[in-house]
């Protein structure tokens, strides 16, 4: 692929490619837009395949809605960080407001993962252990 053939690892280090004003519009963010509009389908598919399985076991409401939050907006974001890019505006095109929203993205990302496997398992357990009692209630 010829994107990562003009990725320089070094520069994407350097302060002054970091915080450029007005970065080229030249450059690959297609494939970035196209990453970003996918992040926008996922939220929409994680929202109906959650959907589907929180009528079996309510608790999975809040993952639902956790996925749904961390790719929707993150998408949202990146696309109109794009789109700064392509109209060349200064400083909300810059690189560093995108790498700012990569760094939240990891962020969050682990902290969903977090909760994914800490704590979900743990409410599906009493709100199993809760269905278990209220059915021998009168």
């Amino acid at each position: 692929m010829e994107l990562f053939k003009n990725i320089n690892p070094k520069k994407l280090f350097e302060p002054s490619y970091i915080f450029e004003k007005t970065p080229s519009a030249n450059s690959d963010y297609l494939y970035l837009a196209i990453v970003f509009g996918l992040f926008i389908v996922l939220a929409i598919v994680f929202w109906f395949i959650y959907g589907k399985k929180k009528k079996n076991l309510p608790v999975l409401s809040s993952l639902q809605g956790r996925f749904f939050n961390i790719f929707f907006y993150t998408g949202i974001s990146g696309l109109v960080l794009i789109f700064f890019r392509f109209q060349q505006i200064p400083y909300l095109g810059s690189r560093l407001f995108l790498l700012i929203l990569i760094l939240v993205f990891i962020i969050w990302s682990i902290y969903l993962l977090y909760f994914y496997f800490k704590i979900l398992p743990q409410k599906i357990n009493k709100f199993r252990e809760e269905q278990i009692y209220n059915k021998y209630l009168p």
